[in-house]
């Protein structure tokens, strides 16, 4: 039994306070508001961790109990991810310490490629709407014999996103890759990354999604979009602080990977882990569908063993957006009646939007706002969270930016009110001193 998950029983229908109890940071007094850069950690997950570390701290590749049970361990969390991305029979995943490291991982991969005559073509498409960890490696193959196309998005009131007209006049024939979010992290708006994928596969390139920004609020379905590669990060999904790439069979067939010369290149998905994947890492995402059959009401006591039904990840999940959704309504519409406050996306709730909520206060510090909340023990950001482009071209300082409030399944209406409340008062203050 895990050491500290006996007596958490979640409801048949959670909630963010039936749920809060299997999250031991949630205890501090500080409100956790800056989820989108990194998410608190189930019980289920801490206790897998030290787990591994008292039972199964071993190298990997011997005969021996603890080498094997390592094995396993390692194996259970490529297990884990393809559930969750819907990616049994279609790919693999490849595990790393993040997102940025493993896209430029590819990156690399793709100029070898090219060197090497495994790719022809050499027009990369890149959307500068989202994180720069999809953006500069491939910006920087430009200098690598690539044609590096940016591709720019378009502006509809204060909310920005893809435009998919203007792809289809940089799609053609020489297209190698298209790079794109699923979500802005700062937009917060979910995108028709499907049709993206459609559209690229209609001249034979491949499609790179950067899912960072949607994992933590549904589950993606890599099956279903179609899509040659996708990529999140495990941290910001209630693990460890890791990442992960789905790769169809044929966008990994073309590539040879950047581990050692002497394995063999079919050693999918090994050739890309450089160094191995870190083995508590790997038992801490491993245990990622343990919470989520606390959620579902499956199994409360999270002894569940592998592999767990897709439908337990599509169930939870399910319960996470409708959690959401209430929390995100009470959010925008706090913000819409704030004096001064502009939302960056859509002030409006919805499906299409996930609880990633960005503003700013033309003529106010954005730094300064969130100093000010801070103060008061919320925990938030703000500046350009890696999208600077997208910042650039909103017209804001990058150096300042905007402020940041991301909501996760386990934060409360109270704590919602918390921080708007906290916004008002620094306006006014604001205001008062002139």
């Amino acid at each position: 039994m895990p050491l500290a998950t006996a007596a958490l029983i979640s409801p048949t229908t959670p909630t963010s306070e039936s749920l809060r109890v299997h999250f031991p940071g949630l205890a501090s007094q500080t409100v956790f508001l800056d989820n989108a850069g990194g998410s608190q950690v189930p019980i289920h997950v801490i206790d897998a961790a030290r787990d591994y570390f008292v039972h199964r701290c071993a190298q990997t590749g011997a005969a021996y109990e603890a080498s094997r049970a390592a094995a396993a361990t390692v194996a259970a969390a490529h297990t884990v991810v393809k559930t969750f991305l819907n990616g049994h029979g279609s790919g693999e995943v490849a595990l790393a310490q993040s997102t940025s490291s493993l896209v430029h991982i590819l990156a690399n991969a793709y100029a070898d490629a090219l060197h090497n005559g495994g790719v022809r073509r050499r027009r990369v498409i890149v959307s500068t709407l989202g994180h720069e960890a999809n953006i500069w490696p491939w910006v920087r193959l430009a200098a690598r014999g690539f044609e590096v196309v940016p591709w720019q998005p378009m502006r509809s009131g204060n909310l920005w996103t893809l435009d998919h007209d203007a792809l289809d006049g940089l799609l053609d024939e020489r297209t190698l890759l298209v790079a794109f979010p699923h979500v802005s992290n700062i937009m917060g708006q979910i995108e028709d990354a499907g049709a993206v994928c459609r559209r690229a596969g209609s001249v034979g390139a491949r499609s790179v999604v950067d899912g960072v920004a949607f994992a933590p609020h549904r589950a993606p379905d890599v099956a279903a979009l179609g899509c040659d590669w996708y990529l999140y990060s495990t941290y910001k999904v209630f693990g460890p602080h890791a990442a992960a790439a789905f790769g169809g069979h044929a966008a990994f067939a073309e590539l040879d990977g950047p581990n050692h010369y002497f394995l063999p290149r079919t050693s999918v998905p090994y050739v890309y882990e450089l160094g191995g994947v870190p083995h508590e890492s790997a038992a801490a995402i491993g245990a990622f569908d343990r919470y989520l059959h606390a959620v579902t009401g499956e199994d409360p006591d999270g002894e569940t063993t592998l592999p767990t039904s897709r439908a337990t990840y599509v169930r939870a999940f399910k319960a996470f957006e409708l959690i959401e959704e209430g929390l995100q309504t009470r959010l925008l519409d706090g913000l819409k009646q704030t004096a001064g406050v502009v939302i960056a996306g859509s002030a409006e709730g919805g499906r299409d939007r996930v609880c990633t909520v960005s503003f700013y206060v033309p003529g106010t510090s954005s730094a300064g706002v969130a100093a000010a909340l801070n103060a008061a023990e919320i925990g938030v950001k703000a500046g350009n969270f890696y999208s600077r482009r997208l910042i650039q071209r909103m017209g804001l300082d990058p150096a300042d930016g905007v402020v940041r409030i991301s909501l996760a399944h386990y934060n409360t209406i109270q704590e919602v009110e918390t921080v708007l409340n906290a916004l008002r008062r620094h306006l006014r203050g604001v205001s008062e001193r002139g």
